[in-house]
């Protein structure tokens, strides 16, 4: 997990990632936070808030998983079973 302030640079790909990427009627639930639309994760990444935070977190692993290989590896791969 991060420690300290956020990188403005990755704030602002996060931003970025969630106005262009996720629709308008997209819910997620975070833990017991209860349901977060789209406003909701940009008002708690601005905020750089737990939850701001958590979801930064993951959208940098998946960028992470992305730019490695790993994610489309991962895809790649037969199923167990098949």
């Amino acid at each position: 997990m991060m420690k300290g302030k956020m990188d403005p640079e990755i704030k602002r790909l996060v931003l970025w990632r969630i106005e262009t990427g996720v629709p308008a009627h997209f819910k997620l639930v975070m833990g017991d936070k209860g349901m977060l639309g789209k406003e909701d994760l940009k008002r708690h990444v601005e905020k750089e808030d737990g939850i701001g935070v958590a979801y930064v977190d993951r959208e940098l692993k998946f960028i992470k998983a992305l730019s490695s290989g790993e994610f489309t590896k991962m895809l790649a791969e037969p199923e167990e079973g098949t």
